[in-house]
């Protein structure tokens, strides 16, 4: 049952005030990524100590309606996560001579379940309206952080410091990869809960933040939001129309940007910018960042190739005493590690939104559970694409609190009965009993 909506008097009430405060504050923390931000760069405490917070702030709901506890049991998306933990444990054994790599990475998965069942519990009683316009502070964050980091470089990462660069933005998130695909996967987990006025501002506000980022898989992401919200029909009419009349405006904003950089170039920034941009002018020629990327791959298709039924082992392809810095895909990342049944898991957790969020589309009663239900499906395929960009998919803090949020969404949602047929015997019967009736009356 959704207290969501609960009125004043619902003994239920102070339940949904706590859950949304404290989900709004964990919203806060773990989707700005403040906690690695601060830990890497301020050098604060380790992240963990944020992670532990939402473990922390859910007891009391526990303790306050503990089916929730067992209801979260019983979800696919929690059975995924429980798989992702246990193979982990069997495949941590072929680590071998890289041991303590593979703890560590074992370590993460169960902080993923951790993060992913403690949030999911307690984004059930929310205000969702109220946590979503939280979400959507976060993106305008992200989006201005990214802004102010590209046009006063090195304000987020000083000089010098790992992760420090100019001529892209990323604010909080260090990386510009990760800052794009935050600001994606929360526009699509909001869209479902505020009105539908604000959704076309919303959606190109996502592709203003992703912009300075100049973000390859960046610029894709934005490509699904726009295409992918009216095709599953997130937007009305008038608001699919402002996109649409908005979109040429931010082209010709580009290109007159890119004229603009072309002209300026001898700075050092805006040379980095202007490079980044001559990537997608020059149709995907090769520049060092995708060597690399190209190197970490290759390595961990060897490895799947020389062992395909059980991968090198969880960790094999990121150790770092072998200066790999793994291969920026989930899908060769679990090959490598995991073989077939690695490739396998992340293409059942695609298909556990995919099968719901279809579900939910048709079998929905109101508008707003027909939204979430596509919106997974703009998230499934969010994931899809995400997949081939990053192999940290699953050990991200933003990542799991957005997959928690939207499996409390879709729990909630109101549903129609679903219409099943009953047994012969029990046909058979009815058919019998009705045909009593009708003789009756005839006679």
């Amino acid at each position: 049952m959704n207290y969501a909506g609960a009125h004043a008097g619902n003994p239920y009430a102070g339940l949904v005030f706590y859950s949304t405060l404290t989900a709004g504050i964990v919203a806060l923390l773990l989707l700005t990524n403040w906690p690695t931000y601060h830990y890497s760069i301020r050098g604060g405490p380790i992240a963990l100590w944020y992670y532990a917070l939402p473990v922390a702030l859910v007891i009391p709901v526990v303790c306050a309606h503990p089916a929730l506890a067992a209801r979260y049991l019983k979800d696919p998306l929690t059975w995924w996560f429980l798989m992702y933990v246990l193979s982990g444990l069997i495949w941590l054994l072929l680590a071998q001579d890289f041991i303590e790599d593979a703890s560590r990475q074992w370590r993460l998965r169960v902080l993923a379940f951790a993060l992913f069942y403690s949030i999911a519990i307690l984004t059930t009683n929310v205000n969702r309206l109220l946590l979503a316009f939280v979400i959507v502070a976060c993106i305008l964050i992200a989006s201005a952080g990214n802004w102010l980091d590209i046009l006063r470089p090195f304000r987020f990462v000083p000089k010098g410091i790992e992760g420090a660069h100019s001529g892209r933005g990323a604010g909080f998130f260090i990386n510009p990869n990760v800052a794009a695909s935050f600001i994606a996967m929360a526009t699509i987990v909001v869209l479902p809960f505020v009105p539908m006025r604000f959704r076309a501002v919303i959606l190109l506000c996502a592709v203003v933040g992703i912009a300075p980022t100049f973000s390859r898989s960046g610029f894709l992401y934005a490509g699904m939001l726009l295409v992918g919200s009216v095709m599953l029909k997130l937007l009305n009419r008038v608001q699919a129309t402002i996109l649409l009349l908005a979109v040429p405006m931010l082209i010709a904003a580009t290109v007159f940007s890119y004229d603009f950089l072309m002209s300026a170039s001898d700075d050092a920034n805006l040379h980095n910018i202007v490079r980044r941009l001559e990537w997608f002018q020059g149709l995907g020629e090769e520049d060092q960042a995708v060597e690399g990327r190209k190197i970490g791959a290759q390595q961990a298709w060897l490895m799947f190739l020389e062992e395909p039924l059980t991968g090198r082992g969880l960790a094999a392809t990121l150790l770092e005493s072998a200066g790999m810095e793994g291969p920026h895909n989930m899908y060769l990342m679990l090959m490598g590690e995991q073989g077939l049944f690695g490739l396998f898991l992340y293409a059942t957790l695609i298909w556990c939104f995919i099968r719901r969020g279809r579900r939910l589309a048709t079998t929905a009663i109101n508008k707003q559970g027909q939204d979430v239900g596509n919106a997974m499906l703009l998230y499934a395929a969010f994931l899809f694409a995400y997949g081939f960009f990053s192999h940290n998919v699953l050990e991200e803090a933003q990542s799991i609190f957005i997959m928690a949020f939207m499996a409390a969404a879709a729990a909630g949602a109101p549903r129609a009965a679903v219409w099943a047929p009953a047994p012969a015997a029990d046909f058979h019967r009815d058919q019998a009993m009705r045909d009593v009736r009708a003789g009756l009356r005839h006679s």
